[in-house]
């Protein structure tokens, strides 16, 4: 008899874990000593992932329990999913080789029937295999311990995504005006709201009971109702697109609909037993946000800077970076973002992994060049170092401090510090050449561990003993990045 594979076993223990599972466990939230970050499961938490390209409900051709299993095997906790009214059918606009959004014949559930005879959807009607799907999808996770980010609406960038959405009126039964698509999310889209409203409704209500949702009212508002705030100077060798060298946030009439969106979703929660956070996705690259909505917990970027986080913590909400990718193919490209985000203070890191296909759910899927991202088996084993890293600490009383290292000679690309001062320090070296950093840190002494961020290993341990609040540490010879903890001795 074949030996069972590691996965079956996962699954195996997943089930009876089920049945154990315990009552009215709290939704994850805002830690209370620290909200830049989450408490989940009663313990302080970060969400930290390489996850596939958001078709997990949407395409019953999927294997959402592979795929989940192989999230779980891999260390990590957090997928993203598109849920409703969107799909990347019929087209390739974005260079996405099997694109888990773009479902084979027969395979695209949405929320709605669709009639057979007309196939025009009855946005009236709700379909079974969907949010059968949808809730078997979150349990799941739920049971290996992953936080799903539920994404209710997104950007249709193009006629062509528009001209196959449910929601276009010559897709459904409603009879609805015709509108372009720059105007299907914001409050000038007729009719559409109300149905807006009941499917927004309909999915807090059917995913009230897990713990482990996050809800996003939109992905890239910014793409269809854009407003520019600024220029950025970039390296166009790893930022080589004309979007990626200016910042952009939603126009007015779209914050206005996302507004109401969260407020609906708050609306309905307060009649349920359960409440969940809500995720605003603000920008590409970075912006400083200065009118939070008051229903939202989160802030979500896109190919994110360090600053993306760190001048955002002053909201007292968490930062994530929930979507990567448009830089080369190199490990090194995303490894340091996350990197650097995750110690600027971010509580969330998606990596947008295309090595998760429809039969290659298990994330081995080769990522061939021109598909706009990054990830695998052995970059999932990288991002695994970074949360283990982070998670070695009592991060919640940590804030990032750049200003307490400066280097005193050599070179030194570029680094980002996350501190407790006098008690413990995370601190990540890109691209060092001879260099001799100072830290300005509290007399005492201290355990130094430096870490290889591509295998986890420990490459050297020393003792640091400051002198009037100062001390001088020589960087040891490494490739590309090098990870660095601090801690005080007792």
């Amino acid at each position: 008899m074949p030996q069972p594979t590691k996965l079956f076993i996962l699954l195996a223990i997943i089930l009876l874990a089920a049945c154990n599972k315990p009552a009215n466990q709290p939704p994850i939230c805002l830690h209370p000593e620290n909200p830049n970050y989450f408490l989940y499961k009663g313990k302080p938490t970060i969400l930290v992932t390489s996850g596939e390209h958001y078709g997990a409900v949407m395409n019953a051709g999927f294997n959402y329990s592979k795929y989940l299993g192989s999230l779980k095997e891999a260390g990590l906790n957090y997928t993203r999913i598109f849920v409703g009214p969107y799909s990347e059918m019929g087209s390739n606009n974005f260079g996405i080789s099997n694109n888990t959004m773009n479902p084979a014949d027969g395979q695209y559930l949405t929320p709605w029937v669709q009639e057979k005879s007309t196939r025009k959807y009855d946005l009236a009607k709700w379909n079974p295999a969907f949010f059968g799907r949808l809730h078997q999808v979150v349990e799941t996770a739920d049971q290996l311990g992953i936080v799903a980010e539920i994404s209710l609406f997104t950007s249709y960038y193009v006629d062509h995504q528009w001209s196959i959405s449910p929601f276009n009126p010559k897709n459904n039964t409603l009879g609805m005006d015709s509108i372009p698509f720059r105007q299907v999310n914001t409050p000038a889209n007729g009719k559409l709201m109300a149905i807006q409203e009941k499917y927004v409704r309909k999915i807090v209500q059917e995913l009230n009971r897990y713990p482990n949702v996050i809800f996003e009212i939109q992905n890239e508002p910014w793409s269809d109702n854009p407003q520019k705030v600024e220029s950025l100077e970039v390296d166009s060798l790893v930022h080589p697109f004309g979007w990626q060298k200016i910042v952009e946030i939603a126009n007015q009439a779209s914050l206005e609909w996302q507004n109401r969106i969260a407020q609906i979703i708050t609306d309905e929660e307060n009649k349920l037993p359960n409440k969940h956070l809500i995720a605003q996705n603000i920008s590409n690259s970075k912006c400083k946000i200065t009118h939070p909505d008051p229903n939202v917990s989160i802030f979500n970027f896109h190919y994110a800077y360090p600053d993306a986080a760190s001048q955002n913590l002053a909201l007292g909400k968490a930062i994530a970076l929930d979507e990567t990718g448009f830089m080369p193919h190199t490990d090194l490209n995303y490894r340091s973002e996350a990197w650097k985000f995750m110690l600027a203070g971010g509580a969330t890191y998606n990596n947008l992994d295309y090595s998760f296909t429809v039969g290659a759910e298990d994330g081995t899927h080769p990522i061939d060049s021109g598909t706009p991202g990054w990830g695998g088996v052995e970059y999932r084993k990288q991002i695994k170092i970074l949360k283990d890293f982070i998670e070695g600490f009592d991060f919640i009383r940590m804030k990032p401090d750049n200003s307490l290292l400066k280097i005193q000679s050599g070179k030194l690309a570029d680094f980002q510090v996350l501190a407790e001062k006098g008690k413990q320090y995370g601190i990540y070296l890109q691209k060092s050449s001879s260099c001799e950093i100072k830290l300005q840190i509290p007399d005492g002494e201290y355990a130094v561990e430096w870490t290889d961020v591509c295998s986890g290993a420990k490459t050297r341990t020393e003792k640091l003993i400051p002198k009037s609040n100062y001390a001088n540490l020589i960087c040891p010879e490494f490739k590309e990045d090098i990870a660095l903890r601090i801690y005080k001795k007792p």
